[in-house]
Parts: C-alpha cells; sequence; structure tokens
C-alpha cells in the first residue's frame, strides 16, 4: 500500500478543479464548477465538480470519486498506476517500488516493458522477411514511413515471438495477459498469436505502447484480415486511436477518422498527418469524447462500400452526441482513401476534404437513392425517413434550413413537412421520458444494481445503509463515535454486502478516511457509489447524530425481523390481529 500520509500529499498538490481542467472545460456555478462529463455523451451539462468535499458526480451517469479515481477512469488506469500519475505531475517521489502493493496480477508497467521488447523483435523481423518486404512494396510504403510507425513483421512462427520474450523473462501469465501469446490446452506451451501478419504498434499520447494490430500478409485465403489486440491492463480497445499520438500536435482544427491502419499510414505519408483510426472496433462513444479533446471537428473517411456507408451514419449520431461537428468524404473511383491517393495522388485528395459533405448532405443523399421519388410513394416514403432524421437537429435555424431543402427538392409543402417533423418529435420526446420514469423506478428499487446487488433484499434498509455511510464520508470523525460510542454499529448490522465492506474499511481507517485512501480493494463504480452517498446527504441540512441514531435502528430493527423464528413471527403476527380486533 501507498502510505497515507503519501495519498494526502498527492492530492494536496494536485487540486481536483486544476487537474480536470485538464480534461473537461468547467464553469462556476456558485461553489462549483460544472461541465459536459467526459465519461458519457451529453448535451447539458451535468458534470459537477464540488470544490469543498474535493470530488466530483455526473448527475446523468453515477460517475463520482476524488482526484485519483478522476485519473483512474480517464486514463484508464489502476490505483496505483493514477497514483503514481499524480506523483509525477506534482513531483512526489513514491516509496521505492518493492513497498507499493499490486494486485497478484501482471504489473502494468511489465506489460509495456513487454510490449516494447515484442515491437523491436517485429520491427527486426520486418527486415528479414521476404513476404513482409514485398507486402511493403505492394502497398507503397517506403522505408521512412515504416520507422515513424514503427511497423514490423509476425513471421509465420509456432513460437517464434513467445520464445523471446520467454528469453527476456516474460512468464507464460504476462505473455498471455498482454495478448502476444495463448498457452496450448494440449500441451502448456506459449505459442503466438500473430502470425504472418504486418505489425502495427498502437502507441498512447504518453508514449506507450499498449497494443498491436496485425494485417495478414495471405490474400485471399480464410483467415482474418486483421487480428487486433484485445483489453489487457495497459489497454481499452474502445478508448483508444491508432496514431493518436502523432495526430494530436496538428489536428487542433481538424481530424481525419479512417476505418483501418494502411489507411492512417498512407494518409500521413501523403502529408494529412492529422489522420486516425479505431483499433479494430466500430467507432465509439468515448473515442469520439477522446477526439473532442484534441480537435474541433473530424472528416469521416470510411471505406466507399456498403458496410462503411452504414458506419459513417452510426458516426454521425455519435459526434452529435457529444456536439462534435462532423462531415464525410466521399471517395469516388477507390475503395477506400488508401487506394484513392495511390491512384490520384494527394493534390486530388486535399479536393476531397475540402469538398466533404455535412451529415444532412450525406443523409439525404442516401434516403434520395433508396426511393422512386419520380413517384408520389416514393417521395412520400423518402419525406418520412427525413422528418425522423430532421427532428433530432437541436438548432432551430439548421432544422429549419434542413427542411427547406428537402420541402423543395421532394415538391412537398414545406408547412406539412415541418408538422410531421414537429410530431416525431413529440412522439419521441414522450417515448423517451416514459423510458426515463422507468429507469428511474427501476433504480430507486434497486434493479440491475451491479454494485449492490443485495439491495433487493431490503430497500429500506438499504437506504438507511447508504445514509450512514453518506454521513460518514462526509464526517469521518464521526466513525469512532457512531462504532464506540452509544450506537456501537457493527458490520453485522447491515443487510448489504457491498455497504458492510464499505463500513469495515471505514473502520479501518478510522477519522483518517478519505475516499482516496480505498485502493484497487474498490473499482471506480463502487467509489462512485461511495461519492454519491455522500454527495446525496451533503445536499440535505440534516446530518447529525439523530439522523445517524434513527438508520442505525432502522437497520437494527429489520435484521431483528430478519432473525426471527417462524414460530415467533407468527405469534407476534397473531398477537397484532387480536390486538386489532379488541380495539
Amino acid at each position: 500500500m501507498i502510505p497515507a500520509q503519501v495519498i494526502e500529499e498527492i492530492k494536496y498538490r494536485n487540486g481536483i478543479e486544476e487537474v480536470i481542467e485538464g480534461y473537461v472545460p468547467l464553469k462556476r456555478a456558485g461553489t462549483n464548477l460544472v461541465g459536459l462529463c467526459p465519461f458519457h455523451s451529453e448535451k447539458t451539462p451535468s458534470f459537477t465538480v464540488f470544490t469543498g468535499t474535493k470530488s466530483f458526480y455526473c448527475f446523468g451517469c453515477g460517475a463520482a470519486g476524488d482526484v485519483i479515481s478522476f485519473i483512474r477512469r480517464i486514463e484508464n488506469l489502476d490505483y496505483v498506476e493514477a497514483a503514481r500519475f499524480l506523483a509525477r505531475r506534482a513531483g512526489i517521489t513514491l516509496p521505492e517500488e518493492g513497498n507499493v502493493h499490486y494486485d497478484s496480477g501482471p504489473r502494468r508497467d511489465r506489460i509495456l516493458a513487454m510490449n516494447r521488447d515484442a515491437a523491436r523483435f517485429f520491427h527486426e523481423a520486418l527486415k528479414k522477411s521476404r513476404a513482409g518486404q514485398a507486402y511493403l512494396e505492394k502497398r507503397g510504403l517506403g522505408q521512412a514511413l515504416v520507422r515513424h510507425f514503427g511497423i514490423g513483421f509476425a513471421e509465420n512462427s509456432f513460437d517464434s515471438l513467445a520464445s523471446h520474450l520467454s528469453s527476456l523473462g516474460y512468464t507464460k501469465e504476462e505473455m498471455k495477459v498482454g495478448f502476444l501469446c495463448s498457452v496450448s490446452k494440449k500441451n502448456g506451451r506459449s505459442y503466438d498469436i500473430f502470425r504472418n501478419r504486418l505489425m502495427f504498434p498502437v502507441i498512447d499520447v504518453k508514449g506507450d505502447i499498449v497494443a498491436f494490430g496485425g494485417r495478414t500478409v495471405s490474400e485471399g485465403k480464410d483467415e482474418p484480415k486483421y487480428i487486433n489486440t484485445s483489453d489487457t491492463p495497459v489497454f481499452n480497445k474502445r478508448r483508444n486511436l491508432f496514431a493518436l499520438n502523432f495526430a494530436k500536435n496538428v489536428c487542433a482544427e481538424q481530424m481525419i477518422l479512417c476505418e483501418g491502419y494502411m489507411d492512417v499510414v498512407s494518409l500521413h505519408g501523403a502529408g494529412f498527418t492529422s489522420a486516425v483510426a479505431s483499433c479494430g472496433t466500430a467507432l465509439t462513444a468515448d473515442q469520439v469524447r477522446l477526439m473532442k479533446k484534441y480537435t474541433k471537428s473530424v472528416v469521416i473517411s470510411y471505406d466507399a462500400d456498403a458496410a462503411g456507408q452504414k458506419a459513417v451514419d452510426k458516426a454521425f449520431g455519435l459526434f452529435r452526441e457529444v456536439g462534435l461537428e462532423a462531415r464525410v468524404l466521399k471517395v469516388e473511383g477507390a475503395k477506400d482513401p488508401d487506394e484513392f491517393i495511390r491512384k490520384n495522388g494527394k493534390e486530388a485528395f486535399s479536393r476531397l476534404l475540402t469538398g466533404s459533405r455535412t451529415r444532412f448532405d450525406f443523409l439525404f443523399s442516401s434516403v434520395l437513392a433508396r426511393y422512386d421519388t419520380t413517384t408520389a410513394d416514393g417521395r412520400i416514403k423518402a419525406a418520412a425517413d427525413m422528418a425522423a432524421e430532421l427532428c433530432g437537429i437541436s438548432s432551430e435555424v439548421e432544422k429549419d434550413v434542413c427542411i427547406r431543402q428537402v420541402s423543395e427538392r421532394l415538391e412537398i409543402p414545406y408547412e406539412s413537412l415541418k408538422n410531421d417533423v414537429k410530431r416525431e418529435a413529440a412522439r419521441r420526446g414522450g417515448k423517451e421520458k416514459r423510458e426515463w420514469e422507468a429507469s428511474v423506478m427501476r433504480n430507486a428499487e434497486g434493479y440491475g444494481d451491479r454494485v449492490n446487488p443485495d439491495r433487493l433484499k431490503s430497500v429500506g434498509a438499504a437506504g438507511a445503509e447508504d445514509a450512514i455511510l453518506g454521513i460518514l464520508a462526509l464526517y469521518p470523525e464521526r466513525i469512532p463515535e457512531v462504532a464506540e460510542g452509544e450506537l456501537k454499529l457493527s458490520p453485522d448490522d447491515f443487510v448489504t454486502a457491498f455497504n458492510r465492506r464499505v463500513y469495515e474499511k471505514m473502520l479501518e481507517l478510522g477519522s483518517g478516511f478519505d475516499v482516496g485512501l480505498l485502493d484497487d480493494g474498490f473499482s471506480t463504480e463502487e467509489i462512485s457509489r461511495i461519492v454519491r452517498n455522500m454527495t446525496v446527504r451533503q445536499s440535505l441540512t440534516d446530518n447529525g447524530m439523530k439522523v445517524l441514531s434513527q438508520c442505525v435502528e432502522k437497520l437494527r430493527k429489520n435484521r431483528e425481523k430478519k432473525t426471527a423464528t417462524l414460530e415467533e413471527l407468527i405469534a407476534n403476527k397473531r398477537a397484532a390481529k387480536k390486538t386489532q380486533e379488541s380495539g
């Protein structure tokens, strides 16, 4: 464990407002600060930084915690790495590595070191590989570009990488967890996951190699075109972008989003160095929020086939959710940007960028291609599809301009189309309201509660537990008093296992309890729940010993009720009925 006094110093020298403002633009709202949540898509700010308690809470998705919790979430780090990240930021030297506790699994620093060694191995193998060099020549990739991206080659061998990494001291478990090698069930030997593939290292914005993408060089064979690193202790494929380490320095005005590694490499080679790609996944909301952190607008440059165009539609929706301007390229005469540049040159691609289309243009073109608008039935269907799309535009000016364009092109009265858009918006609004109300009810009753699944056992008692823990998190000096004073609250009084575990940790830390001291024994979701309880109590005026006493009494009554025998419960019920009848 990192000593408590060191954690306190880290938090003191990393003000939560200053740290979070490095990721999220914040505005003053009274004594607190608010902004758009970086952990889910929203248009209205629900992310709040509480300056008094040095904590954050999102009233939209429930993400919460202190400055360490924030870094754990935003940088995808474990507790120790988040503490080290902030320590480096503040110029604090942590205790020696041997004094710091890690999980029993492979450490993050070991996985990163292993990835670096694997990248070197792949890069050297490429120099000797005929298949690899032939593929580079075929795709027009020069050696300067290969060195720039650290491109390598995985030999068509059962265990060449496994043997190399083993000789460097890496274990089977580390190679497996790092998604470089698997272990044979037949003989227990490690074997390479990537074979006969051009290897693209994925490098994060800190310069660490966190993953790999492997493209087959065996065209036409029955095997996946790409194999990509799955989630590991150092990599989350939903939260990373290939080549962002290069693009982040030049993409302030515009970023180019591609589908694959080769497209990105080709664009960078042609001078379009703001190009990035998702890492083997369809575009995610996390990646979109990451892009918004670095750029003002995005040009979507996907493949021209049906799958690529379908992906464009989804991408537009994600960009709209976070308020990031997006346009799309119309690549003609080539299946992707890489092929287009090789055929037509970089000047032609630059003209494509200039003529990129808005979401409205893209959708309207797709709808017009779908229906025969020379017929009344075709125009009606096209108008219905466009009404469903236009109702989601938040800007009334933009919506009105688009309605007029559709009205003129389809020869449909403007007012009629405008009314259809309004009706569709009202219908969707009613549906969303019903879904929201149902969600609130489910959450209140504890359904689907993954953090505290025992909540359904007794919603009332669980609520009392939440109140107790919220008050004690706000006023940790009361922990010894509640445990040892008149109340004598015991962990056994708790109904839910999660809240019992939190209270046991409070007893362990005593009056020195702090959310920042909840290490890897608590997930970021569990810490969010603790801070939520604290935030709820912070909004209430009465958090004194009287409230604590009432909540403790409620827990004890609940326990007595649960531990009573069946005979006692029947006798009590009969006595109560007899009293009621005699009265």
